[in-house]
């Protein structure tokens, strides 16, 4: 039936006449009028699944082969190629499951990353200048690295000026910094605070250390300080895998950083981790000497003219973060599969991706599953799971273990039957984190989202240290840790803990696996964050898929792994668009949907790109400004209105500024994309940051199409920041206008516009405007600068 449907639509749709009458007869089917309005064309309908990538695109002959292969019969393939269908018949399905497993491995190929260190052979000696706020931790530091870096800071020009901070409140944190960037507004902010790393006195899971880096970014926001904030730790990453024992309490920051980084693009300078040989040998400098040479290199990065914002300082050299392609390892043969033997424990075994996970170890033979969580078989269900995996023929025990609970955790390890010894170890458990932007968080959602993960992985690491050694050590870590995740500062600094734990077990000589990964479908995400994570870049992957590449992980030996799904055309322009991101300077993919994002116009030669831009250049020809400017107006509403869903862009509010009308970075990619398709230019891709509104973006193409001047931006970037003093003054009181010297202000502004116009008639505008009241100056900015 669906078939024949089928049929009679498509010849419906040629034009072929259907007796629609006879084929609904006795159906109930009947006419129904048209709505009288105009259609309003907008799609409500839920977009298909893309298909499944299947590695790089192949020749037609060969795609047409494996479609005969795969839909003829044996017997008329047999006789089309002229052989025994008897024979062909025992090796086509063979073929076919070749065919298919290769293009399962060329998918989960392309999830596979992993984090590098890169050599930064060209990092600048830039001079660095102005005042710099050195937050200092209240504790001494023995390497001498805080005294080293205020010291040579000075050596190199910089005004430094010390802020101790130790178990600071906030507000008063946020007036001391006011205090003093009203004294001298600073340059830079450098943070030495994450060297303290003692245990916090009402939440031991966090160091002081990370408690006052994440109030000082606070408070730095409350203080509306602006300079770039970096900061230091010490030995918390490892730049050579394998040979460095990290400090792992540090590491939390690392993963604060990256959230940071998408949140406050502006503000956030970056991150620098110094290692110093304590101890040298008898061939490695003294370490007085790698101090210096250390701290020399730290201040040519903090410079910032190299653009690297996640740097290690190792002997002198200077190494970069970079997410790189990871090729399997020593991989067993085709076809063999990892079975774990003995007991494997999954802590957060019960729910989410603890149980996902135990479906996996099952399906792979698993001898014995113990299952930990803090409800245990009283949770959600645990007795349908259990049941489950018994029915694959696993033998499962779900026990009731906070692992946060060192004790509890050392009587569950005591628990392990010894006809099942303990050989494996997947840590799944831990929570979440409201998405909510650092300002919003206090210590306890840090607190909270490292107790489960943090402490758990920390307890297994010390209680299976004097035991029998285990076939695989698993912590399950997260994206938030590597690209980041905004809203997300404290779960991404929870996870940077997990894999500092793994990279130091591994360099003690024991195994340990991090898994960092990317959002997971199958009901660990919702519908509506499944489409933003597609709309960003970053869709959810297939429980199934991801399983394998959890197995593949264990199979090969991988010490630690990044598994996503990235769409890189929409994700690299988008996660670039506020700043340089050289964290994916060397993925080919980024790369090329970068130079595609910012390189192409659209407006290719012959194409309906090109068709458009010399329409719209027709269109502009011989017109005065001010119509060039409404036509472009209507450009920009026309296309902002189709991205945010208006249906009719006039509705569109040209002085209302981008992020207000619901703009975030996927948007000002389109945007940029559809305006320099319709422009045939190639545009900035901060265009709506740079110009703030619908007006003054048009008005900046207006300038940028019609050659006015060499700098395109002048006036539209004088409408934008007009456009700012409004949207900023609309919140003040108008007793805070007046106090505030506004007017006075404006007068010296406007005295400036009446030299370079040559003089107006008719009382000097700074007259008006020094008497004026704030209702007044409102009125002078909507009318005399025609911002309105």
């Amino acid at each position: 039936m669906t078939t024949l449907i089928a049929a009679l639509a498509r010849l419906h749709a040629d034009g072929v006449p259907i007796a629609w009458e006879k084929f609904f007869a006795g159906t109930g089917a009947r006419r129904i009028d048209l709505p009288t309005y105009a259609f309003q064309r907008q799609w409500y309908w839920a977009d298909p699944p893309a298909s499944p990538k299947m590695g790089s695109a192949t020749d037609p002959v060969d795609t047409a082969l494996w479609e005969t292969l795969g839909d003829a019969d044996t017997a008329s393939l047999a006789q089309r190629l002229g052989v025994e269908a008897t024979a062909l018949g025992e090796v086509l399905p063979a073929l076919s499951e070749w065919r298919r497993s290769e293009a399962e491995q060329a998918v989960l190929g392309s999830w596979r990353y992993r984090v590098a260190w890169r050599p930064l052979k060209d990092l600048p000696s830039a001079p660095l200048t102005g005042t710099w706020l050195v937050m200092v931790p209240g504790v001494v530091e023995r390497s001498g690295l805080v005294g080293a870096v205020t010291e040579v800071l000075a050596e190199r020009g910089v005004d430094v000026v010390p802020v101790q901070v130790s178990g600071s409140d906030r507000a008063e944190l946020a007036a001391t910094l006011r205090e003093r960037a009203a004294a001298a507004t600073p340059a830079g902010v450098l943070s030495l605070l994450a060297l303290d790393d003692r245990e916090h006195d009402r939440y031991p899971v966090l160091t002081v250390g990370l408690a006052d880096t994440v109030t000082l970014a606070q408070a730095l926001q409350d203080a509306e300080v602006t300079a770039p904030l970096w900061c230091v730790t010490r030995d918390a990453v490892a730049a050579e895998p394998g040979r460095e024992v990290v400090n792992a309490r540090q590491a939390a920051v690392w993963g604060m950083a990256s959230s940071m980084a998408l949140d406050h693009p502006d503000t956030w300078g970056g991150v620098i981790d110094v290692r110093l040989d304590d101890d040298p040998g008898p061939d490695t400098e003294p370490a007085p000497a790698l101090l210096s040479v250390s701290v020399s290199r730290l201040c040519d990065v903090l410079a910032g003219s190299s653009g690297e914002d996640q740097v290690a300082l190792r002997a002198g050299a200077a190494y970069g973060r970079r997410l790189v392609r990871a090729e399997p390892s020593g991989a067993p043969a085709h076809g063999t599969r990892w079975r774990p033997a003995g007991t494997t424990l999954i802590t957060g075994g019960t729910g989410g991706l603890g149980a996902h996970t135990a479906r996996v170890l099952a399906a792979f033979g698993a001898e014995h599953l113990l299952l930990a969580s803090r409800r245990g078989p009283r949770a959600e269900g645990a007795a349908e799971l259990a049941a489950e995996l018994e029915a694959r023929g696993t033998r499962v025990t779900i026990a009731t273990c906070d692992v946060a609970d060192r004790d509890a955790l050392a009587r569950l390890l005591d628990a392990v039957p010894p006809d099942a010894p303990l050989t494996t170890v997947v840590h799944a458990a831990g929570a979440g984190q409201r998405i909510a932007p650092l300002t919003d968080l206090d210590l306890g959602d840090f607190a909270d989202a490292a107790h489960g993960k943090v402490l758990g992985a920390t307890h297994l690491d010390e209680l299976l240290r004097d035991r029998p050694p285990l076939d695989a050590f698993v912590v399950f870590s997260s994206g938030s840790a590597i690209w980041g995740s905004s809203g997300q500062a404290a779960y991404g600094s929870a996870n940077a803990v997990l894999d500092a734990v793994a990279q130091r077990r591994r360099a003690l000589g024991r195994p340990a696996t991090a898994l960092a990964w990317g959002p997971w479908d199958g009901g660990l995400v919702d519908a509506e964050l499944a489409a933003i994570l597609r709309r960003v870049g970053t869709p959810p992957m297939a429980p199934e898929r991801a399983a394998e590449a959890f197995r593949q992980a264990l199979a090969d030996g991988a010490g630690e792994l990044v598994v996503a799904d990235f769409d890189w055309p929409r994700f690299a322009p988008t996660y670039t668009l506020a700043r340089p991101r050289p964290l994916l300077d060397a993925l080919p993919d980024a790369r090329e949907a970068l130079d595609a994002a910012s390189g192409g116009t659209g407006a290719d030669e012959g194409g309906a790109g090109a068709a458009a831009a010399a329409e719209l250049a027709a269109r502009l020809d011989g017109r005065p400004s001010a119509e060039q400017g409404r036509v472009l107006l209507d450009l920009v509403r026309t296309h902002v209105a189709a991205l945010l869903g208006y249906d009719d862009p006039r509705t569109l509010d040209a002085a209302r500024p981008f992020d207000d009308l619901g703009f975030d970075s996927v948007a000002a990619v389109d945007l940029r994309t559809r305006l320099g398709a319709a422009t045939g230019r190639r545009l900035p891709s901060t265009m709506v940051f740079d110009y703030a509104t619908p007006a003054a973006l048009a008005e900046f193409l207006r300038a940028e199409l019609s050659g006015d001047g060499n700098d395109a931006a002048g006036t539209a970037g004088v409408l934008a920041a007009l456009d700012r003093i409004e949207e900023s003054m609309t919140g003040l009181a108008p007793g805070e206008i007046e106090d505030a010297g506004v007017g006075a202000r404006l007068n010296s502004l406007a005295a400036k516009v009446t030299e370079i116009l040559g003089g107006t008639t008719g009382a000097p505008v700074g007259n008006r405007l020094e008497t004026a009241s704030a209702e007044d100056v409102f009125d002078f900015i909507d009318n005399e600068l025609g911002i309105s």
